[in-house]
């Protein structure tokens, strides 16, 4: 009788996850959740393919000539003529874009980026040091010959902006017809609008006229540029015959962060915007007409807002931001260095140590180094990276949040860029990147994110 009653007890138990009604719910919850994972993916790729490139062109591309107006004369009103540029303008770009162009021609030594996914091997050229030295000095010497270039180049940068804009723009509309119906690669690209393509580009390594596009304006343009502007809008600061200690730290941190790039030219071509992003909108007009508009921002607003930083204040700050740029280009080195060696090296003074992996993509083994920086945070080089913008955004205190603003951009776009980086490496290692997110919890800063 007893075991009658448990039986029964049993089958009332069970009863319920066995009958159609519960089957029924499950089924539904299923259909509901499956639902509301479509309608986030449907939500996601019109906020992805159809609001964001507009509005990026939109908004970004009209903004660099409120930007240098803001700076340089707030009382001005639009005036649709910068936007075409004048004689001055397009005279300074084009001797610019083909000194930029010369150094690729010249005969160096070659380095070859990683392999696409489709088997495409770009080659680049190796001599950003010898062009970075070049450069500089050529403008140095430059101003010797024209005294007023450096004060005419600041009158006269709304127009600059204008002509790097018009450039842009075309040369990005010229990659988008080469990707569409003349493209390099055998990669198989998926279409999609030709607004979101023009946004994000069509191919990842493009050439033209014999040079990799992306070397050309990321690294020859974008960067070299924004080192000549920096020094003539130092030049023009002191047109009353001294040197602001604040604008000084500004350039020299600046000077040494991008003397820094060119030094590591080739370690920049294993980084997100060479290996993931492809030549478009968002990379090419982005480096070509927003690095010297935006990343220049703080030394340009300088120029009518004097710093107030003594000249004791200005010796701590480039102190501050010679650390952060120090420890960045450790923190990079020292991912080389283990690639270099695939782990067979000593990091701190002890072997590496690492996860030995496997590359989901190319099923080749791979190696996640757990020592060093690397072993201390995913992204500790973005933190140190901040860390330098922040020292000489910094002389411009005192003068409201538009000093700042590079600095503003800069977060967001890193910590956007520590989870695209992220995705990517999931989906690159799998369970092995899993492995490495729990051995190493912290992004940017240990123990707090």
């Amino acid at each position: 009788m007893a075991r009658s009653r448990k039986q029964r007890a049993v089958s009332n138990t069970a009863a319920p996850t066995s009958s159609p009604s519960y089957i029924e719910k499950k089924k539904t919850l299923s259909i509901k959740e499956t639902e509301s994972q479509q309608s986030w993916s449907r939500t996601k790729a019109i906020f992805k393919y159809k609001l964001v490139p507009p509005i990026f062109v939109l908004i970004f591309t009209p903004a660099v000539q409120f930007l240098a107006c803001q700076a340089n004369n707030p009382a001005s009103s639009f005036e649709f003529e910068r936007t075409l540029g004048n004689a001055f303008s397009w005279k300074v770009v084009t001797i610019f874009f083909c000194w930029a162009l010369l150094f690729l021609y010249i005969p160096s030594r070659t380095f070859n980026g990683p392999p696409t996914e489709f088997g495409y091997v770009p080659v680049y050229v190796d001599n950003g040091m010898l062009y970075y030295i070049a450069s500089f000095i050529t403008y140095l010497v430059l101003h010797v010959i024209y005294p007023d270039l450096s004060l005419d180049i600041y009158n006269n940068m709304p127009y600059i902006l204008g002509s790097l804009n018009l450039f842009a723009l075309i040369l990005c509309i010229i990659l988008q017809y080469m990707g569409i119906n003349r493209p390099q690669t055998s990669e198989k690209l998926e279409r999609s609008s030709l607004m979101y393509e023009f946004y994000r580009g069509m191919e990842i390594h493009p050439r033209l006229l014999g040079v990799d596009v992306k070397q050309w304006t990321n690294c020859r343009v974008g960067m070299m540029s924004w080192q000549i502007l920096i020094i003539a809008f130092l030049i023009a600061g002191s047109r009353e015959g001294s040197i602001n200690p604040g604008h000084a730290a500004n350039v020299f941190i600046q000077t040494i962060y991008i003397a820094k790039f060119f030094w590591w030219e080739t370690g920049y071509f294993n980084t997100l915007d060479i290996i993931l992003d492809r030549a478009g909108y968002y990379i090419c007009w982005g480096c070509l007409v927003w690095v010297p508009c935006f990343y220049t921002y703080s030394s340009f607003y300088l120029v009518e807002h004097q710093s107030t930083f003594t000249s004791l204040g200005a010796i701590i700050i480039v102190l501050i931001g010679l650390i952060a740029i120090t420890t960045n280009y450790r923190i990079d080195y020292e991912k080389q260095i283990f690639r270099d060696t695939k782990g067979d090296c000593k990091i701190w003074g002890e072997p590496a140590k690492y996860i030995k992996a496997v590359n989901q993509i190319t099923k080749q083994p791979s190696n996640l180094s757990l020592s060093g920086f690397w072993g201390k945070g995913r992204h500790l080089n973005y933190t140190f990276e901040l860390m330098a913008a922040f020292a000489w955004c910094f002389p411009g205190y005192g003068h409201g949040f538009w000093p700042f603003l590079y600095f503003i951009f800069l977060l967001g776009l890193l910590v956007h860029r520590c989870y695209r980086d992220e995705e990517k490496c999931s989906k690159k290692y799998g369970r092995f990147w899993d492995e490495y997110c729990k051995k190493v919890p912290y992004r940017m800063i240990p123990y707090l994110y």
